[in-house]
């Protein structure tokens, strides 16, 4: 029998998530230990189509845009931008990227410029790409040649660059690495620690990076019970070329019984982006899989 379920979890079951919004300021996210998440409301998307890892773009009166992860079985993961509705929760998409699969697109401004570090790990990739006025989103820049990068998050602090992420391969759940530059667009130093948490459960990137009241919150994954399970927020103590610190605050399970994991946070100007799951049976799951083995396409840059 449990050979039977295993096959049948292999072949037809699917984690499906929801991307949910809350408005409400950090700092009641931090004295609720995340249970103000509960209050949230989902945003739709179309039947068999899904939105996940949302990083906030721009909050205004009336909408909130952000990027998001925007999966089918017909076309994989791509990266589209969401812009929605406040008063009537309507949503419009636009998609930017596509290719063998992207997901994760942090958003980084510098400079006056916007920049979309995504994950392409399936795609053998790292691509720093410029996210224009036009709507227009174009690649700039490779970066960490021979490491499959896994989940890029960006923090600036004391003068340097920091990106934190998983390797794919080198256990890329319970590891995690740093790199540090001097230039977002020059070449990454490797930490003299990595990777700076090993073997650790709650160490994968998990979205934005928060400073709050000049302390330094880390959202991570908590894989222990299957990937995407719940979230962990932790607080960077220390952070050198040399030595690196945080410590756990609290964790973040789902809001309620309907979904079974909770694996991304994006925090800007009082609202909170987060998304969850829920399983799913369907035979595209055998569809989607031999589309990404024969027809997608990896991005050409």
């Amino acid at each position: 029998m449990h050979f039977l379920t295993s096959l049948l979890d292999k072949f037809f079951k699917i984690d499906f998530w929801n991307v949910f919004i809350v408005k409400d300021s950090f700092e009641n996210f931090l004295l609720t230990k995340g249970n103000n998440l509960k209050k949230a409301t989902k945003i739709s998307s179309k039947k068999n189509i899904f939105f996940a890892d949302p990083f906030i773009l721009k909050v205004d009166n009336k909408y909130v845009s952000f990027l998001v992860e925007d999966f089918s079985f017909f076309y994989g993961g791509k990266l589209s931008k969401i812009k929605y509705n406040l008063r009537n929760k309507i949503i419009k998409k636009k998609f930017l990227l596509k290719g063998k699969h992207f997901s994760y697109p942090y958003i980084y401004n510098h400079k006056n410029k916007k920049y979309i570090f995504p994950e392409m790990s399936e795609d053998n990739q790292n691509l720093i790409f410029e996210l224009k006025y036009n709507k227009k989103i174009i690649p700039i820049k490779n970066y960490l040649f021979g490491n499959n990068i896994v989940d890029p998050t960006i923090l600036y602090f004391n003068k340097k660059f920091w990106l934190f992420c998983g390797i794919k391969g080198q256990n890329e759940n319970k590891n995690l690495n740093l790199f540090y530059t001097d230039n977002l667009m020059g070449n990454w130093i490797s930490h003299s620690q990595n990777p700076i948490l090993k073997n650790k459960n709650h160490t994968r990137p998990a979205g934005s990076i928060i400073i709050h009241k000049n302390k330094i919150y880390r959202p991570s994954q908590d894989s222990k019970e299957g990937y995407g399970s719940r979230l962990y927020l932790n607080e960077i103590s220390l952070l050198t070329e040399s030595k690196y610190k945080e410590k756990v605050l609290f964790k973040i399970s789902p809001t309620n019984k309907v979904y079974n994991g909770i694996h991304h946070l994006s925090y800007k100007d009082n609202y909170i982006l987060f998304d969850q799951k829920y399983e799913k049976f369907t035979t595209n799951k055998i569809l989607y899989y031999l589309l990404k083995k024969f027809y997608f396409k990896p991005f050409i840059n």
